[in-house]
């Protein structure tokens, strides 16, 4: 691609671009990344109430049939994300990321808690899971936004030879928003007698969401525009430095990065939906092991991916990106099995270490991807080719996870085949890992 006429000192020059003092970047990354918090709370909260919702909001004639519709109520948030990494994508590009983030936070918190006002299936019927299905679809829209505007914020804020460190806190808010729903869905199935949780008591962890929200909107509206961005807006109003349509433009001038960047989530998205969100629910549902145990196993692991993402993001600022992303997903094949195989063992100990396995191996991918995607793109079409890239792995393969598996356990009658999935998507990873450019030594692209 040409570039656009405009002096030398502007243009991809880190010495051009004012930083800001590290307190604030430190600010940017707590409002980038609490939107994540919370968009991962709400599909952590989902996933592991999955048993209850299966009887709250579908018949009860078949509980393996009311999972499933369940989790394919799940996955309609993924079908609907596209399109809002496409339309929300586009704007945070043209009027700026705050705005636009404000914006999901508040309505992905809303969206949740607004699932817990919705009425049983015994009370009104089919409106009870449609219902359901419209406010997924809403959430799913906003969060297909929220990705590439959070990830684009925070690392833009970032200091120069700190991306990753910065960057990876994104991730592992992913692990700490999905712990901490798992830890309320635990303690009011502690507190709470069966009756009252199904009938009651899970609407409650969905309304905790609201006030998270509102912390979110504050934080966000309080911080100005990433020095980047700011810097691109001021350069003369060339097209080419500030496209009519980025989303267009990503898409035309940079869909190389776009598919290497999703071939790179889809292993680990895939991984994680898997053995993070099905995972517990089928060895309560189908294995008969205590909820309390499946989802205590689940909340170490959690905790152990969100650590782990910190270390590899610090780690990577050293030695790049490339060799963990490579690295995890190798790991990955050679101990998806034996993780596997320790989570059908049904003890709290057995599935915290196969968790925690799983999440140590998982961060080295998922913990780098905010950072990655966001040196892959310029400034001025960032958001855009972040969230469509996140969001096609998403889409395609993470979201419809827990369903495909859940259906191809039913047909086969063989659980093993969800490693046998995670393994087929972590191919698309080591691909995508080996091609890429690893560009952490250099300036973030500006246009």
């Amino acid at each position: 691609m040409s570039q656009p006429s405009a002096p030398p000192d502007v243009l991809n020059n880190p010495a051009a671009v004012h930083r800001p003092e590290e307190a604030v970047s430190r600010k940017a990354v707590i409002a980038g990344a609490i939107g994540n918090f919370v968009e991962w709370y709400d599909f952590v909260l989902y996933g592991a109430s999955a048993p209850i919702l299966a009887k709250v909001f579908f018949s009860n004639e078949s509980p393996q049939t009311a999972l499933l519709a369940t989790f394919a109520t799940f996955a309609v948030a993924f079908v609907a994300r596209p399109f809002g990494a496409f339309f929300l994508g586009n704007l945070g590009d043209r009027v700026g990321r705050k705005s636009v983030l404000a914006g999901i936070v508040l309505v992905m918190s809303i969206g949740t808690a607004a699932i817990a006002l919705i009425p049983s299936y015994a009370t009104i019927g089919l409106w009870a899971p449609l219902l359901l299905v419209i406010i997924r679809a809403l959430q799913g829209f906003t969060a297909g936004g929220e990705f590439g505007g959070s990830a684009a914020f925070i690392v833009e804020y970032a200091p120069a030879n700190k991306r990753g460190r910065y960057g990876s806190w994104q991730t592992a808010t992913v692990g700490l928003g999905s712990a901490t729903a798992t830890a309320v869905v635990l303690a009011f199935t502690a507190i709470l007698p069966a009756e009252q949780l199904n009938s009651w008591g899970w609407r409650i962890p969905f309304l905790i969401a609201l006030p998270l929200g509102l912390i979110g909107l504050y934080m966000r509206l309080k911080l100005e525009e990433t020095p980047d961005y700011q810097r691109v807006q001021e350069l003369k109003d060339d097209d080419k430095i500030k496209p009519v349509m980025p989303i267009m433009q990503a898409i035309r001038e940079h869909w190389r990065p776009i598919l290497l960047g999703a071939a790179v989530v889809t292993g680990g998205t895939v991984g994680t939906y898997v053995f993070q969100n099905f995972v517990p629910a089928y060895l309560n549902t189908g294995h008969g092991v205590p909820l309390n145990v499946a989802l205590g196993g689940n909340l170490i692991g959690l905790v152990v991916y969100a650590a782990a993402t910190l270390l590899w993001g610090r780690l990577s600022d050293t030695y790049g990106r490339k060799p963990f992303i490579v690295g995890g997903a190798l790991a990955l094949l050679i101990l998806m099995y034996p993780i596997y195989l320790l989570d059908q063992v049904g003890t709290l100990a057995t599935i915290a270490l196969g968790q925690s396995l799983f999440g140590i191996c998982a961060a080295a991918i998922m913990g780098l991807v905010p950072t990655l995607l966001s040196e892959f793109f310029p400034t001025t079409v960032r958001m855009s080719g972040l969230s469509v890239s996140y969001t096609l792995a998403n889409a395609l393969f993470g979201g419809t996870a827990p369903f495909v598996v859940l259906w191809l356990v039913g047909i086969t009658g063989t659980p093993s085949v969800a490693v046998l999935y995670c393994m087929g998507a972590l191919l698309f990873t080591l691909v995508g890992g080996f091609t890429i450019r690893d560009r952490f030594r250099q300036p973030l692209q500006e246009v």
